[in-house]
């Protein structure tokens, strides 16, 4: 089965995926585990190859000098269905006939050594601010750390910086909803898909006061 990994621009979650960012994560998802509902303890099947199409579906060559301010890396992937547990190989055929049903979605799963601050007000404008011990107090405002992720009239997320794709699970509510599971030929095909409004982040050299 193929699926939409991950879009650049911004989730539900408050995640911001920067395009240069995720460019270059974009062969990280290979060879990597895909779980059941994020439990790393459930493992169904693997992801066996990653490509970058644009939000069209129309392939994106590897070796371009520069990355395009939208695209989607797209992952194959199989499910194992051989299983000598007789409960554990009826459920796998359960979710397989889900999938095909169109019932469930894809989670990408990352890891990050740091981020920095995207915010964006109720107009549109939206800025970039560096992680820093003057800006430090917004983490306690995203949504990953139990914030309401507003600030002061702004919506904050978490631009995640150094990121490598550490698997996918299988799930009912993603936090990209355009991650979505493709036709059998692997294209975006009739798949109701829609992306977020663009957004251009401009780097902010200030901070803001508590």
């Amino acid at each position: 089965m193929s699926s939409v990994l991950v879009s650049t621009g911004w989730n539900k979650n408050d995640d911001v995926f920067d395009p240069a960012e995720t460019w270059l994560a974009r062969s990280t998802p290979e060879d990597k585990p895909f779980n059941y509902m994020h439990d790393e303890m459930d493992i169904i099947g693997h992801i066996t190859a990653n490509r970058v199409v644009d939000f069209e579906g129309n392939a994106i060559a590897d070796n371009i000098e520069s990355p395009p301010k939208d695209f989607n890396i797209i992952t194959d992937a199989v499910i194992y269905k051989s299983w000598s547990d007789v409960e554990q190989r009826e459920r796998i055929y359960t979710l397989i006939e889900e999938i095909k049903e169109g019932k469930w979605y894809v989670s990408m799963e990352c890891l990050f050594p740091n981020f920095d601050y995207a915010l964006i007000d109720s107009g549109g404008q939206a800025k970039l601010i560096q992680r820093s011990e003057a800006s430090a107090f917004l983490t306690k405002h995203l949504r990953a750390y139990g914030g309401d992720g507003q600030y002061d009239n702004y919506r904050v997320g978490r631009l995640l910086r150094n990121l490598s794709f550490s698997g996918k699970g299988l799930v009912s509510k993603p936090a990209n909803p355009n991650s979505v599971i493709l036709d059998r030929t692997g294209s975006l095909g009739g798949k109701d898909i829609t992306y977020a409004k663009e957004i251009t982040l401009t780097e902010s050299k200030s901070y803001f006061k508590e």
